[in-house]
């Protein structure tokens, strides 16, 4: 078991970098079409789709930026429960609050994937060539990667008796 959690993190930082990746350049190409949008404004001009094109993009960083979080335990948790409980409690406490999670990132993830298709059909307003799927497809994708996430800190709990801490110093 133990083998297979550990091909299962080594994925999992696969995972991480190409997230982390496309969540900078994401990100950067964010930054400067607003930057060029506030420039243009100064001089009575307008891009007209750079409003839309960043916020729909930002649905995407915000998604992309969940999933990271998620591989590193850094989503808001009631750690104060979780610290007053010892030994066999606090283990049956994970795996109960780790079950739960996995079912609401199960549902997430299959609504987001039907609600993602109903979207193939919908155009962006200003960039009519663009479907809107493109932008929400990142709630299944990064819901699905959640999932990963959690599923494999759901073996390490099983495993090890508690999820092992990744330290994003160790990744950099």
């Amino acid at each position: 078991m133990k083998k297979l959690i550990g091909k299962l993190v080594f994925i999992g930082g696969k995972i991480d970098m190409v997230c982390k990746t496309f969540l900078g350049i994401q990100l950067t190409v964010l930054t400067l079409i607003i930057i060029v949008q506030v420039i243009a404004r100064t001089m009575g001009k307008s891009i007209g789709w750079a409003t839309e094109f960043a916020t729909l993009t930002f649905v995407w960083a915000s998604m992309l930026g969940s999933a990271v979080a998620g591989r590193y335990m850094l989503h808001i948790g009631v750690d104060v429960i979780k610290d007053r409980l010892k030994g066999k409690i606090k283990k049956v406490f994970m795996i109960f609050s780790h079950t739960v999670l996995m079912i609401g990132l199960v549902i997430f993830t299959f609504s987001s994937f039907e609600y993602t298709v109903v979207q193939t059909t919908h155009m962006a307003t200003t960039m009519p060539s663009i479907s809107l799927a493109w932008f929400y497809c990142s709630l299944p994708i990064c819901g699905f990667i959640m999932l990963y996430y959690t599923i494999v800190q759901f073996l390490e709990i099983i495993c090890f008796g508690d999820a092992v801490k990744i330290e994003i110093s160790e990744e950099i």
